[in-house]
């Protein structure tokens, strides 16, 4: 019995290892089928071609801190009351107009006595004169001493320099006396006025602030490769987002045409800096604002968006091809995905120009490419480019 027994155990061992056998096999050939069904399984995607179009392409910037080049405190130039005011809160002045009239009580006085003191001066000179010329003669006939003589010249040059430094003192009192009259520094609009009527101010107190708000200006920091692509004098569409409000910090008047929010500017390029024919990897590019509207102040503003007003031809992909802001999928010639990286420059919010990584008619995927990896295999349909791609 026991002999049996031990048979029949050996046939089920013998069994359970053909079995655990066969599974490994077939387990193994399975994934191997799997592998191989996936290796060679084509993703059915969409593509389009990187190619040459005419675009308007549109830098966005967050914050730009809009200034004014013309923009000062107007000072008085000595102490004394305003007594009267010629201008009031967005006044439009000319430079050299009279904005405020001050009165210093010193200086009629001032003026009475240097007067005074310039009459006797030019009495006791003329008096000078008249003996240094008569001892000239007399020197001339050696009829009196050399030691007389000097010592009535000395008496004629002191009285000399004595009325010139009265004259002196008058004009600068006089120039005091113009100073009561504050003048505007620039052409401008009068924003603020610190000092009313009846206010006694001292020498560099400002009592007034002018601006010129026509012209505006901000500066970008932008990469050397897309900086190499604008020129000085360069005209830009400037336009702000939906939601920015254009307070109006100093209150200068609006001009007439202006269409509010739905307002855009010109601007220009004045300056890039360093030179585009010097090495640098960073420049700034200084603007201009045409401001004529008068709805731009200075301040920070957010969500400003710049479009060339001469559309530019260039290499571009869509937007949608972007998988960051740097890498794309390509589609190799035996359909496998390759992930690239691309130095993009401006975008018309549908097209983003391609600087470099990629070459005309190359094919980048714009399905969704959450799941793809790189050496996947693709069925690619190529979209049709838009009416305005090609040369």
């Amino acid at each position: 019995m026991k002999k049996y027994f031990y048979i029949g155990m050996a046939i089920i061992v013998l069994l359970v290892m053909i079995l655990l056998g066969y599974g490994t096999y077939l387990n193994e050939r399975g994934e191997n089928q799997i592998t191989e069904l996936m290796e060679n399984r084509m993703i059915p995607l969409k593509g389009t071609k990187a190619e040459i179009r005419n675009i308007c392409p549109q830098i966005t910037l967050e914050i730009v801190n809009l200034t004014s080049e013309e923009m000062t405190d107007v000072v008085a130039l000595i102490n004394g009351r305003v007594v009267k005011e010629y201008v009031q809160k967005n006044s439009q002045v000319r430079q050299g107009d009279i904005l405020f009239e001050l009165e210093n009580e010193d200086i009629p006085l001032k003026l009475r006595q240097i007067d005074s003191d310039i009459l006797q001066s030019e009495i006791e000179l003329s008096r000078a004169k008249n003996s240094f010329q008569r001892y000239s003669m007399l020197k001339d006939m050696d009829a009196i001493s050399q030691e007389k003589y000097e010592e009535t010249k000395a008496v004629y040059d002191a009285a000399e320099a004595r009325l010139e430094n009265y004259l002196a003192q008058k004009a600068q009192i006089a120039l005091q006396e113009a100073h009561q009259q504050v003048t505007a520094p620039i052409n401008g609009e009068v924003l603020m006025i610190y000092r009313q009527q009846g206010s006694y101010v001292t020498a560099g107190t400002a009592v007034a602030l002018i601006g010129n708000f026509q012209e505006m200006t901000f500066s970008t920091a932008i990469d050397d490769e897309i900086a190499q692509l604008m020129t000085v004098g360069e005209t830009f569409e400037l336009s702000f987002g939906r939601h920015e409000e254009f307070q109006k910090p100093y209150g200068a008047e609006y001009a007439v045409g202006n269409k509010g929010r739905e307002q855009t500017f010109t601007a220009k390029i004045k300056e890039i800096t360093p030179n585009l024919t010097e090495k640098a990897a960073i420049r700034k590019i200084l603007w201009t604002v045409d401001n004529r509207a008068g709805i731009l102040e200075p301040r920070v503003y957010n969500n400003v968006r710049l479009r060339p007003t001469i559309a530019k031809k260039c290499l571009t992909i869509p937007l949608e091809a972007m998988i960051d802001n740097t890498t794309v999928f390509t589609v190799l010639d035996n359909g496998t995905l390759k992930i690239k990286k691309v130095v993009t420059g401006a975008n018309d919010g549908k097209f983003v120009e391609i600087i470099s990584g990629l070459n005309e008619n190359e094919i980048v995927i714009t399905s969704d490419t959450n799941g793809l990896s790189e050496g996947m295999k693709a069925d690619v349909t190529i979209e049709a480019g838009d009416d305005d791609g090609g040369r």
